[in-house]
């Protein structure tokens, strides 16, 4: 970290410049790219700045002089990445066709095709395909002396999509998607970009996979694992945990077993801990591990009191490491649809937001249900459906109000039920309820917006298997550990509504960690920046207190 911005130059045409503001927010947030944007071609005379240009130009071709200049550039050990309908306009010109490898030849295809990213060897955390419709040029082989990044399949052959060549000093990158697949509409084009621009840059290449040590192994310490030994670009190396019963069960994955942090911190290629102890411990245990020098994971809640929040970012900013928490249900599948919908317009506007978890259970006797060290049964699902919530609506959060009952279950600290209700600058309302005492569940998720409405409701699944009698026997799955059932309502102009159904994604259980690999090793933004969840963690501790206090209402600007 603390390492000095890339100079990067984006050439585009004048009318592209605002379209391209999303790439440009994308590199800058990286921390590894300092953009400047410039729509005259003369620029190209004055690159003792610049160790990179991005060009998206379909303004034709460059002068003789502009083409020097940029041979001159890549001679000298510049990088450029040329994308769109660059080539085809500055390939006129024998020296740019030259350091290409080729002329562009008019093979552009219009469809939807499946890309396969070839370099996962050197970008190892990126993901390794993805969908895209729009016009691509197709390339039946890379041109001599270059290395394919981007492939797709046509017509039961692989075409060359994007590749990398020497050129003198520097690299030269190709990418053949048209202007109608413009990297700011496409998060997997965004990163194609961020990681050719690493490499002409030389910032990229065969990676190191990045150390991971777990400070406690509890309940989801085998899933942490697996999902980081899953990731590429990450690699166990340690476990530390003080019950001997945990270190006996980790010894099986076959890393090494630690009984005090320091020995973790200690331990050789240990470059990443995840915080896997109880909330009350968690700001203690992630000012240590920075203070060792090391990037933090800390599972939620991020801690129990904005003021340790602030602690913790800061003291990342300090000794300039990563800190972020593990929202990882940000991935999950209802709530990927859920999203995806209203972000298409489906329902307009959001402006009524009602979610609930929970049912008529005893809590359980883990510290979860013990208030000193889990922060109450609102920092339980709760941080989760505040940053869910908080996601949702594009506004500041004006008032918060919380409620508590403690009305049947006796012998733990928790509450039986909390609830939140959240008012926002723009108007909107959302509520969350998290209740062990509902006898009759709320939907899921309730929402309503300016031209439609969505309702998740919980499945209720049971897994059968027959006994030694030969009787089918049903066990219920907890409905937490399904997806909801997504509909979108719309009116029909009649009194009624048309429902649709949404199909739901596939569970991605590693976007978290390929998103953690990715921004230590290439500068891809972060996923879950830590002042995000730090927002989670205030509202969760006003409408703590909220509720103490009977309910009042509390005013605030976050």
């Amino acid at each position: 970290m603390g390492e000095r911005p890339f100079p990067v130059l984006l050439l585009c045409d004048r009318d592209r410049v605002s379209a391209m503001s999303v790439l440009i927010d994308d590199l800058e947030s990286s921390g590894r790219f300092a953009v400047r944007v410039t729509s005259d071609p003369d620029r190209l005379h004055d690159l003792t700045e610049v160790r990179a240009v991005y060009a998206d130009w379909h303004a034709g071709a460059l002068t003789a002089d502009q083409g020097q200049a940029l041979a001159v550039f890549l001679e000298g050990g510049g990088g450029v990445v040329a994308a769109g309908s660059t080539l085809a306009g500055w390939a006129a010109d024998p020296t740019i066709a030259g350091i290409a490898g080729w002329t562009p030849d008019g093979r552009t295809v219009t469809t939807e095709l499946v890309f396969s990213r070839t370099d996962i060897a050197a970008a190892p955390v990126t993901e390794s395909g993805f969908r895209l419709r729009g016009s691509v040029h197709l390339l039946p082989e890379t041109p001599s002396g270059a290395e394919p990044l981007l492939t797709a399949r046509w017509q039961y052959a692989d075409q060359v999509v994007a590749y990398v060549r020497q050129a003198g000093r520097g690299r030269f990158v190709y990418i053949g998607l048209g202007p109608d697949a413009r990297p700011q509409d496409h998060p997997s084009v965004r990163r194609l970009v961020r990681d050719a621009l690493m490499r002409v840059v030389g910032r990229s290449g065969a990676t190191v996979p990045l150390g991971v040590g777990l400070l406690g192994f509890g309940a989801l310490g085998r899933a942490h694992a697996a999902a980081i030994e899953a990731t590429d670009g990450l690699e166990l190396r340690c476990i530390c945990d003080r019950s001997p019963e945990r270190r006996d069960d980790a010894i099986g994955l076959e890393v090494s077993v630690v009984a005090d942090a320091a020995d973790l911190y200690a331990t050789p290629g240990v470059e990443v801990v995840l915080v896997g102890t109880p909330p009350l411990h968690h700001a203690e245990a992630t000012l240590a591990a920075l203070d060792a020098g090391k990037h933090v994971v800390c599972e939620k809640p991020f801690a129990l009191s904005a003021a340790d929040c602030d602690r913790m970012i800061e003291r990342a900013a300090a000794v300039e490491r990563v800190v972020t928490v593990y929202q990882n249900r940000r991935w999950d599948p209802d709530y990927v649809a859920m999203t995806r919908a209203i972000a298409a317009g489906a329902i307009g506007e959001p402006f009524f937001i009602d979610s609930f978890v929970g049912g008529y259970s005893h809590p359980c006797h883990y510290w979860h249900s013990h208030e000193p060290i889990s922060g109450g049964a609102l920092y339980d699902w709760g941080s989760h459906y505040i940053d869910w919530i908080l996601l949702l609506v594009a506004s500041r959060v004006v008032s918060v109000r919380g409620t508590a009952h403690k009305r049947v279950w006796h012998d733990v600290t928790n509450a039986d039920q909390v609830s939140v209700e959240l008012g926002f600058a723009n108007g909107a309302q959302a509520f969350f309820m998290h209740s062990h005492v509902a006898a009759a569940r709320k939907p899921k998720w309730y929402v309503l917006g300016e031209a439609g409405a969505i309702v998740a409701d919980w499945r209720h699944v049971t897994n059968r298997r027959r006994g030694p009698d030969g009787e089918l026997d049903e066990e219920a799955v907890l409905p937490t550990d399904v997806p909801a059932r997504v509909r979108v309502l719309r009116p029909d102009g009649d009194g009624g509504v048309h429902s649709e159904t949404l199909s739901l994604p596939r569970r991605d259980r590693l976007a978290f960690y390929r998103n953690l690999a990715a921004h230590l090793s290439n500068g891809e933004p972060l996923a879950v920046p830590a002042q995000q969840a730090r927002r989670n963690v205030a509202i969760m501790e006003m409408a703590t207190r909220s509720a103490a206090a009977g309910g009042a209402l509390a005013r605030t600007d976050i």
